[in-house]
């Protein structure tokens, strides 16, 4: 187990495989896991933070950051700055704070947190949660039966292949619908457009309108086997600039 403490300077720290602590300080730092349980803290800074393999806890700090987290449940702070993360497989917690960040994870259920800022998050494989924040911000699901919030801003919010939840709040957003059942809550008719690019069968106004029903209060479109639910609306009300083909 290594200890290791930066000075002001651009620091290079190194860990081992067993469970490190190590801390950045000020400074453009790069600091390297290596395997174990690590906790590392880039503090000020643009940092380069490899976490390596194991249930690591990243603090990147102020900054604009860039993490990468391979094997293991992660728990990432990405802190202010324009940072990028990069999670591999494992049920990831990941904080990206205030700044227009990234993310991109691999297999397994993933929570994440964009913040404020204009973010771009890409949940891979697995049943993830990924919640916007303020901002435009770009959110995609990937495979998996996953649930999406898009907070304040103008989002997309696509849940790609799985049976994906898809909740917009405030703000102009655009929802796309390309695999599975997939479910809308919060469309609105006024601000919120629905992106049926992915399925050819769709070429028009009429073609959509053949294809939905009315079924309670929510309204079913159908495309084969797939199935988008848009919950309290009325078939009645929809017009064809309420979607994308």
């Amino acid at each position: 187990m290594a200890i290791l403490r930066g000075n002001d300077g651009d620091n290079r720290l190194n860990g081992t495989n067993a469970a490190d602590r190590i801390w950045g300080n000020s400074g453009d730092d790069l600091l390297n896991g290596y395997g174990g349980n690590d906790t590392l803290d880039g503090g000020e800074g643009n940092d380069r933070i490899n976490a390596g393999t194991g249930a690591n806890v990243v603090y990147a700090g102020s900054g604009n950051d860039v993490v990468t987290a391979g094997a293991g449940s992660d728990l990432i702070y990405a802190g202010e700055g324009n940072d990028v993360v990069m999670a591999g497989g494992g049920n990831n917690r990941i904080h990206l704070g205030e700044g227009d960040d990234r993310s991109v994870s691999g297999a397994g259920a993933d929570l994440i947190w964009a913040g404020e800022g204009n973010d771009t998050v890409r949940a891979g494989a697995g049943n993830d949660q990924v919640a916007g924040g303020e901002g435009n911000d770009l959110l995609f699901g990937e495979a998996g039966n996953d649930r999406i919030f898009g907070g304040e801003g103008n989002d997309l919010l696509n849940g790609g292949i799985g049976n994906d939840t898809m909740t917009g709040g405030e703000g102009g957003d655009t929802f796309v619908w390309n695999g599975g059942r997939d479910r809308i809550t919060d469309f609105d008719r006024e601000d919120d457009v629905i992106d049926l690019g992915a399925y050819a069968r769709f070429n028009s106004w009429t073609d959509i309108r053949a294809a939905s029903s009315q079924s309670g209060n929510d309204v079913v479109i159908r495309a084969g086997t797939d199935v988008l639910v848009i919950e309290d609306t009325r078939l009645s009300q929809l017009r064809s600039d309420d979607f994308d083909w």
